[in-house]
């Protein structure tokens, strides 16, 4: 949860960023944004692959113990799992990839957005798909026993 919560902040800081830097709120209306803001086109791209659990994000370990623990107890589960991933994946990719990377014909921003907290959020995403400090791997446990796991 920590990790999908800072992925998705990331992602709507930068969207945030995307929609006035295109002065819309219409998905279809954003294009380029990597012409237009550097900044903010990468973050909303590393924000999106973070989200769909591309290693090494942290949200791949969550992803990946969910279908191995799946294909483990569930064996018949796993196709459906896979495909379900590769909808997901085809699907934002799909919204995403022109808002980022599509033709724009705006001009480039006079000023560079606030992005501190998009980069220092994936930062924090990317540390913990590689190594989850010993104090935050205890809190975790002690929260699962908690709530029962």
């Amino acid at each position: 949860m920590t990790v999908h919560s800072l992925t998705k902040s990331s992602i709507f800081f930068s969207a945030g960023h995307a929609s006035q830097a295109a002065d819309t709120q219409q998905m279809d209306g954003i294009h380029g944004l990597v012409s237009i803001s550097p900044t903010v086109g990468w973050g909303l791209m590393l924000g999106s692959l973070a989200i769909l659990g591309m290693p090494p994000f942290g949200v791949f370990a969550s992803e990946f113990l969910i279908l191995t623990t799946a294909m483990r107890e569930h064996p018949w589960t796993t196709p459906f799992l896979l495909v379900a991933l590769a909808v997901a994946f085809a699907a934002i990719f799909r919204k995403v990839q022109p808002m980022v990377f599509g033709d724009s014909d705006a001009p480039r921003l006079p000023y560079s957005p606030a992005l501190l907290p998009v980069f220092l959020h994936l930062a924090i995403v990317l540390m913990l798909g590689v190594y989850i400090p010993y104090v935050l791997a205890e809190w975790y446990r002690a929260a699962a026993l908690l709530i029962g796991g």
